[in-house]
């Protein structure tokens, strides 16, 4: 851990002049392994599943070398596994003082778009609640681009976003919030033409 806030803490000093290959950013937690699934379950009482950590809305030609997150639990159960899906070194609890996860040497980059980062294992206890993805405790929402820069993720929400953020336990999952940061998708657009654009500005 102390390795990756070195890198983490040098990249800050530089960030606000560099950092950006990732401006937007987005992180989501997903019932499937390659992101498209779903970001609520209701598993059988003492039902096992995966919750995967999805990051997309890379930059043109962007790609990550490492992130670090906080998950907020409040239904019943038991986290029994957690895994980096990155080919680097992982520290922390991703429940207790939060999770840094990097992809080693080489950068990772997105497929179809997305990148699926990491990967918890669940037991359900029959008590609904939700898992909030929250800033690290040390790191904030930090995630290294494959300029070794510093960018920051936001939690994606329904206004920018196919997906919300966070995750659902036999209910709905709470609003992003973070979700401020993301730059939305889809913009309303009123039509116009140029002609009635030019008359704006006589």
């Amino acid at each position: 851990m102390k390795l990756l806030l070195v890198l983490l803490v040098s990249m800050e000093l530089v960030a606000p002049v560099l950092a950006d290959q990732n401006p937007y950013l987005a992180i989501y937690l997903n019932t499937a392994a390659d992101g498209s699934g779903e970001n609520e379950i209701c598993p059988a009482i003492n039902g096992i599943f995966n919750v995967y950590v999805c990051f997309d809305r890379f930059g043109e030609g962007g790609g990550m070398l490492g992130a670090a997150f906080m998950f907020v639990r409040t239904f019943a159960g038991f986290k029994l596994l957690q895994t980096n899906l990155l080919p680097g070194l992982d520290f922390g609890d991703v429940e207790v003082d939060g999770w840094a996860i990097t992809a080693g040497a080489n950068c990772q980059y997105p497929v179809d778009g997305t990148l699926v980062g990491a990967s918890i294992q669940y037991l359900y206890l029959g008590q609904p609640g939700v898992i909030e993805i929250v800033s690290h405790p040390i790191d904030g929402n930090s995630a290294a681009d494959c300029d070794n820069l510093l960018d920051f993720w936001c939690v994606a929400s329904l206004d920018s976003h196919i997906f919300s953020g966070n995750f659902g336990v036999c209910m709905p999952p709470p609003a992003a919030a973070y979700s401020s940061a993301c730059e939305p998708l889809l913009v309303p657009v009123e039509g116009a033409t140029w002609g009635g654009i030019k008359a704006l500005y006589r």
